[in-house]
């Protein structure tokens, strides 16, 4: 089973979906969900852009990711677990707290 702060390998369509390119995402959903094969997921890329938050070396619980990555709080979708291709790496509790707190103010109505 994968867990909720794990970032994993997966295959993430191209927006425009003429491709697909294997791309790093965070596991944001917890046991509960986790244990039914689908995952909630945030991208993660290597192209700075001011949504995405930088993911600083003191943010990992175990491991790194090769290049300097940033979340993207704004791209989130559900994957099979079927498809992931392996484990990266881990974050802290407390980077997760500040992706989830970004994500909550994002679904709040204004």
């Amino acid at each position: 089973m994968y867990n909720q702060k794990e970032i994993v390998l997966v295959p993430f369509p191209y927006s425009d979906l003429t491709g697909i390119k294997q791309r790093p995402a965070l596991i944001l959903s917890n046991e509960e969900v986790n244990k039914t094969q689908d995952l909630i997921c945030c991208l993660i890329t290597s192209n700075p852009s001011k949504e995405g938050i930088l993911i600083k070396n003191n943010c990992f619980e175990d491991g790194n990711l090769p290049f300097k990555s940033w979340v993207k709080p704004h791209r989130i979708f559900t994957i099979h677990t079927s498809i992931i291709k392996k484990r990266l790496c881990t974050i802290t509790n407390e980077f997760h707290d500040e992706i989830i707190r970004i994500i909550d103010n994002y679904l709040k109505r204004r």
